[in-house]
């Protein structure tokens, strides 16, 4: 076979090599975060193992490497080694949820215990493989180059052909094999690549490689120049090797840099791209993407310059003004996010107009997250080659150079994800943590070009500048500071037409309120008030929960319901604190003991205490535990039973969160229910679509095979149990009229036992058929997380599911407990058909409403309608309320006024000055002084007590006034110059002013 083709398919095996290894990396994660919960520490604890597998790898067989006659056939059998130990990792993760349940039940509380109890499992699963991985990219360059110095010409294009790989890895991950196959499919692939690896490597002819003698090989190096340290056939210089072996720790510290750079950028970029499995995709392949390019790009630059090979001090030369590069970039990419809201806005309006489908969201993100990641990136990449390049002229072989190069890189990368994710952010914040890492990256790459001249003192100088920078920044971390954290705080990713423009984000930014900010280990929350409005916790740049009405509605409902629902409510499980008014609801519960709440961000704790006064001051309440863990984790390794397991809105399409939305969660939720016990389960019917609505129908009822579904504004909450529901009326009646919880519930219309079951939609029967098309969801087809981001920002779903809702629709009389005796039976079974009548009416309401209709003069008559016909039904009196609110906060046109003008060339132009209210909350508003024709806006004022002051009117009226006035004045002067109209350019100006001087004296303390 010819040495090229050889050659080609040697270069496409390793290509697959690393696609193989990225699908591998997210499954192997995702299986074991299910075993010791989804937290970031129990996830770095398992990419921790994974690197230093890694590493270990590449350290252990680079040595081998050298020696080996055959390296490719050793090559063969890596491949062949980590397709059976994935198959043995497979096999562990059917026995490790009982063993890990055993060792960690009771322990959920001992953060030291649990890591190293994970720590130890992931080893004993991953070390191996992972650890075969490694050896790889020594071996391989082993096989390509056959002496140190032709490794120049071999390692960059390697390390891009595998990192290519694996963006494609990563890409079909993602996209693909776990959005349309399950996991275990999807390991199977990696493992059939890794096979076919393997098998060709036994056919392909060995290329005619030298072995190194072993004696050579195990040579240690010496300060004096010995058989290792000679380059391009002559002694290293002492000098020379102080650069050298800077190069080898400053791999480290490039790795270090990196990882640390990829978990700081990802925190911040999730704000703009969303929190869900394609978002971290496309950050993940963003990143691949220029890592790889740079390593190609180096090594096409070094083929393109055909020159001899370099000097050592030049090749660190090289490395060192690359990891200032690579600070500098980051540094600029570290300040340009400051923008990354706007931009995010801008890019996605150039490619949509409006609401843009799923394809062009996600190549918006992708280029969004390339914009910040991928210069830097390019570098990293260059990076790696001219790291083992610089080993290869002090080793004088090639497989131990690069495992040198890959394991101390690794290492570093390992300590860089860990320390940045779990301790930099926590004690520094993102935005000086991402200063931290450039200041090191620059400094580090001007200490090994310092080291390269006389006198020493100037490698002692830029290592001392680095170390002082670094401490200024711990010890202030706010010295440098760049970001607007109001405006990150402020920035809904799910609302971009309210920062479409400079100006809209200035009107944010001036009519909102930051009551708290924080950047967790998890993320990033703030609660954010409109001036005179509603508060609203914010998430990733996305809003979770708020105080409307509607927010508040499904938060009590969820903490509630299935307490009001159970047979004897004491002892009650919440899935995540957010605003605190699920878990404040449920310990209102005169019978509930015990509320325990799992919260995987600390900080969010933070949130909980500012809706103080809507939770009941829940963090006070002694009935009130809150364990920071994975909720689901929780539950699994917790011997505990509950009356009540329920959850605070979480998104499905969030990474990890469609966990608690499959098949084996909600068995888990079912084991630790307490006889007559009851769980609540929130569906957002604004971002799913029915099919996906179906999926967690059937998925609930394959547990609890007593359900009932209950609708409200924009939610659906299911409610399930292993027992028949009969509600009794008058003892649920009985608990409402509690004082402790009668005031909640009266304020969303569910004040009475009628008006909440009002809000009831279907049974058992019903969900059965709902539910009947959908895909089960299961952990190993986790269908909910990968379809849901589709219908993100997709409002024409909301109707589109009440719609599918309503065609299941049943009557509550099967649910309900028989009245005693013939007339009082008679009654209910009259009143529920009454509200099966109404649900029916009131769901082609809702459903107009939803799609749209709210605006259009001829929904309001439809609405009144219903109220009029079934004035008793609760969600048309609280439909009602929410459309008058809803109008409310319509612009209303004040003043308006026609002037015609004379355009540059004489032609007659019309400015249609108006002067509009628009509301921003209920007590907030601005006057808006417009140009509706030319879309111009020329002045504006804020305004608070608006309804009740009657000012903007008055306002209004003195203003345009003002504005005919001076045209009145323009036109007179140009009918006494014999001209049929006045300029446009000169009175327009002029009554700019005029707005704005009027603006100016209206101002508070003018």
């Amino acid at each position: 076979m010819p040495a090229l083709l050889v050659a080609g398919a040697i270069y496409v095996l390793f290509f697959l090599s690393g696609a193989a290894a990225l699908v591998y990396q997210v499954v192997w994660v995702r299986s074991l975060t299910l075993v010791f919960g989804g937290s970031h520490l129990a996830v770095t604890a398992v990419l921790s193992i994974f690197m230093a597998g890694l590493a270990l790898g590449g350290y252990a067989f680079g040595r081998r490497a050298d020696r080996a006659r055959r390296p490719l056939r050793l090559y063969g059998l890596l491949e062949f080694g980590v397709a059976v130990f994935a198959l043995v990792f497979a096999g562990l993760m059917k026995v490790y949820p009982a063993i890990y349940v055993a060792l960690a039940s009771g322990r959920d509380a001992d953060a030291v215990y649990l890591t190293v109890v994970r720590l130890l499992f992931a080893a004993v699963a991953l070390i191996v493989p992972t650890t075969l991985m490694g050896g790889t990219l020594p071996v391989i360059s082993r096989v390509v180059s056959r002496q140190p110095d032709t490794l120049r010409r071999h390692l960059s294009f390697l390390y891009g052909v595998n990192t290519f790989g694996a963006v494609v890895g990563a890409g079909l991950a993602g996209f693909v094999l776990l959005r349309l196959y399950s996991v275990s499919a999807t390991l199977l692939v990696a493992v059939a690549i890794n096979t076919f690896i393997g098998l060709a490597c036994l056919v392909l002819p060995e290329p005619g490689v030298a072995a190194v003698p072993d004696s050579a090989a195990r040579t240690v190096p010496t300060e004096g120049a010995g058989p290792d340290e000679t380059g391009m056939g002559g002694a290293l210089a002492r000098k020379d090797l102080l650069p050298l072996r800077l190069v080898l720790w400053g791999i480290g510290v490039s790795g270090f840099c990196a990882l640390g750079y990829e978990v700081l950028w990802t925190r911040v970029l999730t704000i703009a791209v969303g929190a869900s499995v394609y978002g971290f995709t496309i950050i993940l392949v963003a990143f691949l993407t220029g890592i790889a390019l740079g390593s190609a790009a180096y090594g096409a630059l070094v083929r393109t310059a055909r020159r001899a090979s370099p000097s050592p001090a030049r090749v660190a030369a090289w490395f060192g003004a690359t990891q200032v590069v690579i600070g500098a970039t980051a540094l600029l990419a570290t300040i340009f996010l400051r923008d990354i809201p706007a931009n995010t806005v801008r890019l996605q309006n150039v490619l949509g107009d409006g609401v843009i489908s799923f394809r062009e969201r996600t190549w918006a993100n992708f280029l969004i997250a390339a914009l910040y990641m991928l210069v830097p990136a390019l570098f990293m990449g260059a990076a790696f080659p001219i790291a083992g390049e610089a080993l290869a002229l002090r080793r004088k072989a090639v497989g131990r150079a690069v495992g040198d190069v890959l394991g101390t890189n690794t290492v570093g990368a390992l300590l860089g994800a860990a320390v940045s994710g779990l301790l930099m952010i926590r004690w520094f914040g993102i935005e000086a943590s991402l200063e931290m890492l450039t200041a090191l990256n620059i400094g580090f790459g001007l200490i090994v070009l310092a080291s390269l001249r006389r006198p020493r003192w100037l490698t002692a100088g830029a290592a001392g500048l680095t170390l002082a920078a670094i401490g200024v920044l711990a010890v202030n971390p706010g010295a440098a500071r760049i970001w607007d954290r109001k405006y990150f705080a402020i920035f809904r990713s799910n609302q971009p037409e309210a920062f479409a423009t400079p100006a809209m984000v200035k009107e944010a930014v001036e009519n909102t309120d930051v009551l708290y900010y924080a950047e967790g280990v998890e993320s990033i929350v703030s609660v954010i008030r409109v001036k005179g409005g509603e508060q609203a916790f914010v998430t990733n740049g996305r809003v979770e929960a708020s105080s409307h009405l509607q927010a508040q509605q499904v938060q009590y409902t969820l903490g509630y319901l299935p307490a009001l629902l159970a047979r004897d409510p004491k002892d009650v499980f919440v899935v995540g604190m957010g605003s605190g008014m699920t878990a404040g609801a449920a310990a209102m519960m005169p019978s509930v003991d015990h509320v325990t709440i799992a919260e995987i961000e600390p900080k969010v704790l933070g949130v909980a205490r500012t809706f103080a006064a809507y939770n009941h001051r829940v963090l006070d309440n002694p009935k009130v535990r809150v364990v920071i863990n994975d909720g689901r984790n929780f539950l699994m390794t917790t011997g505990r039973k509950f009356d009540v397991i329920t959850a605070d809105p979480i998104h499905p399409w969030f990474q990890g969160a469609g966990y608690l939305y499959a098949s084996e969660y909600f068995g888990l939720a079912s084991a630790h229910l307490r006889p007559g016990g009851v769980i609540a389960q929130w569906l957002p019917i604004y971002e799913l679509t029915p099919l996906d609505l179906a999926s967690v129908v059937r998925t609930f009822q394959r547990h609890f095979p007593y359900a009932m579904m209950w609708l409200e504004h924009y939610d659906a909450v299911l409610v399930g149990s292993a027992t028949p529901f009969r509600i009794d009326e008058r003892e649920l009646e009985r608990r409402i009229a509690d004082p402790a919880i009668a005031g909640d519930l009266q304020r969303i219309d569910m004040g009475s036992a009628s008006d909440l079951l009002d809000f009831f939609v279907m049974g058992t029967a019903g969900m059965a058929r709902f539910g009947r098309p959908g895909v089960l969801n299961t952990d190993d087809r986790l269908y909910l997380e990968f379809s849901a981001p589709f219908s993100i920002a997709t409002p024409a779903v909301m109707a589109e599911n009440v719609e599918a809702i309503a065609a299941d629709r049943e009557g509550i009389l099967p649910y309900l407990k028989p009245a005693a005796g013939a007339s009082d039976l008679a009654l209910q079974r009259a009143w529920s058909a009454a509200q099966l009548s109404a649900g029916r009416a009131g769901d082609r309401v809702l459903a107009r409403y939803l799609a749209g209709e709210g605006s259009d003069p001829r929904f309001e008559p439809v609405l009144r309608r219903l109220n009029l016909d079934y004035p008793w039904y609760a969600p048309g009196k609280f439909l009602m309320a929410q459309y008058r609110d809803a109008m409310a906060l319509q612009p209303r046109l004040l003043q308006a006024s026609s002037l015609m003008l004379s355009a540059g060339d004489g032609a007659p132009v019309v400015a249609d000055m108006a002067a509009v209210l628009v509301p921003v909350s209920r007590t907030r508003a601005s006057i808006m002084f417009v140009d509706n024709r030319a879309k111009v806006v020329y002045g504006q004022l804020y305004v608070d007590d608006y309804a009740r002051s009657g000012f903007p009117e008055r306002f209004a009226l003195e203003v345009m006034g003002a504005v005919r006035a001076a045209y009145e004045s323009a036109a007179a002067a140009a009918r006494s110059q014999r001209q049929a109209l006045p300029p446009a350019a000169q009175t327009l100006r002029h009554i700019r002013e005029v707005i704005a001087s009027n603006i100016q004296r209206a101002q508070p303390g003018s």
